[in-house]
């Protein structure tokens, strides 16, 4: 008898690692598909409370201990950071912002006197404005096309549009064309081409001279289309 629920609670420990393995499996899967930052502009637009570039007036402030990553195994730590406001494209204004850089899988090194665009969520539980890199937190350098978008944005709902593809080859002229409206872009390099600030609607899209293909925006959206080879 012994023996047998010795067995039995060896067996019921097995069970318990095994669970307790996959719920970890689990929850680092899933903090991983979140992590990164594999958002278009619009969705960052959309799901952020403040967005605004500004320069980080001082180093990291204070330091507190938050939760154990599933990932890391380790404690971590938020880090607070004051930020005077450059430009603001979204929330209640402010001339200063003290953000709490949260910890994330998306690298991102916030240097005194540099600036950046802040994409940013108001934690109420906490009382705090958060961001860190998966949210779209990136030096100004590397932002010109968000705040391409984000200047269009400011003119409201129906022109916070985006519309990119692939022409096909570098230096093309693609055209859009809703009546008598007709907008440009050339593509770059890689053929890549991008329209912001197109009024929602109905659109022609081609490369000028060559047969087009019909495009619906719509407001605060983000859309690609390719053009054929």
């Amino acid at each position: 008898m012994l023996l047998w629920s010795h067995m039995l609670h060896k067996r019921l420990f097995a069970i318990f690692l095994l669970l307790t393995t996959l719920l970890l499996l689990a929850a680092t899967l899933a903090y991983s598909k979140t992590s990164a930052d594999s958002t278009t502009v619009c969705d960052r637009f959309l799901h952020s409370d403040l967005i605004f570039t500004g320069s980080a007036e001082t180093t990291w402030i204070t330091a507190i201990e938050t939760h154990k990553s599933p990932i890391h195994k380790r404690s971590e730590k938020s880090k607070r950071v004051r930020f005077l406001v450059r430009e603001w494209f979204k929330g209640q204004r402010q001339n200063t912002v003290e953000v709490w850089m949260t910890p994330a899988e998306c690298d991102l090194t916030v240097e005194a006197n540099q600036t950046y665009l802040i994409y940013a969520r108001l934690n109420k539980e906490n009382g705090r404005t958060e961001s860190n890199g998966c949210m779209g937190t990136v030096p100004v350098a590397s932002a010109a096309s968000d705040l391409s978008y984000l200047t269009a944005a400011q003119l409201g709902s129906a022109q916070a549009t985006r519309l990119s593809g692939n022409a096909g080859a570098p230096g093309l002229n693609v055209q859009m064309k809703s009546g008598i409206n007709t907008r440009y872009a050339l593509s770059d390099a890689a053929g890549i081409f991008t329209f912001d600030g197109l009024p929602a609607g109905d659109w022609q899209l081609s490369v000028v001279g060559g047969a087009s293909k019909p495009v619906q925006l719509t407001p605060n959206g983000c859309l690609t289309e390719d053009l054929p080879r």
